[in-house]
């Protein structure tokens, strides 16, 4: 156990912290429809609930360096993991990389060479939901005006030992106006999604801003038991 740490419940206090905090846990892709709507794309089939871990759909630039990329596009959706993939990592089962801190990202080991290479997406869903104030309960967050929510992300591209390019991204989030020493999703307004795809990489901060709260809506409903809590990483 580190030097300075006591058990919680079988946790360290510091990570017991952690555990508590609200996070995403998971969210409801939006339908094809907003797609092709704010970006005229299709969108490839996804779960009526992603997790992390599993695969979901995030809009980006297209690439440039695939073969028969459209490079006249200015949008392009791809599949990958929840749970960014860093370079460096040994396999794709990367852990504790479903959340980037807006705040430390851009110098973090896990996130800090898709930042600088202007790997950003967004991810679209109608529904994201995030721990409640208890283990009995999450919250629902949805827009006031039934829009679907635009969530600001990172990107990496990852080769696998055995050659195939793995594809993942991760969420990014803020202190909690409300209550700072918990985290929120980062929701784009709708005017800031082509800039914040599009931007130079030293203005990218400048799109890292809280949400106004009363546009959306927070719902607290029972948790199932059956669904896990994913686990955050330990603070550095």
């Amino acid at each position: 156990m580190p030097c300075g740490s006591h058990a919680i419940g079988g946790l360290t206090k510091r990570e017991a912290a952690s555990y508590i905090q609200p996070m995403p846990i998971q969210y409801e892709p939006a339908s094809d429809a907003h797609f092709a709507e704010s970006f005229g794309l299709a969108s490839p089939a996804q779960p009526s609930v992603v997790r992390p871990g599993g695969q979901g759909v995030f809009i980006r630039r297209p690439r440039g360096d695939r073969e028969g990329s459209a490079l006249t596009a200015r949008f392009e959706a791809a599949e990958g993991r929840w749970g960014l993939i860093p370079l460096f990592a040994k396999e794709r089962d990367y852990p504790h990389t479903f959340e980037a801190r807006g705040e430390t990202a851009a110098s973090e080991r896990n996130f800090y060479q898709p930042w600088k290479r202007g790997h950003r997406c967004v991810v679209l869903a109608d529904a994201l939901y995030r721990r409640g104030d208890s283990q009995d309960t999450v919250v629902r967050v949805t827009r006031n005006d039934g829009q679907p929510l635009a969530m600001a992300g990172l990107w990496n591209g990852w080769r696998a030992p055995d050659g195939e390019c793995v594809e993942s991204f991760a969420l990014l989030t803020l202190p909690a106006v409300e209550q700072p020493s918990q985290r929120r999703v980062v929701f784009l307004r709708e005017a800031w999604i082509d800039d914040w795809l599009h931007c130079p990489v030293e203005e990218t901060a400048a799109y890292l801003r809280p949400y106004a709260l009363d546009k959306l809506v927070r719902r607290a409903i029972v948790r199932d038991p059956g669904i896990p809590l994913p686990e955050r990483a330990p603070e550095a």
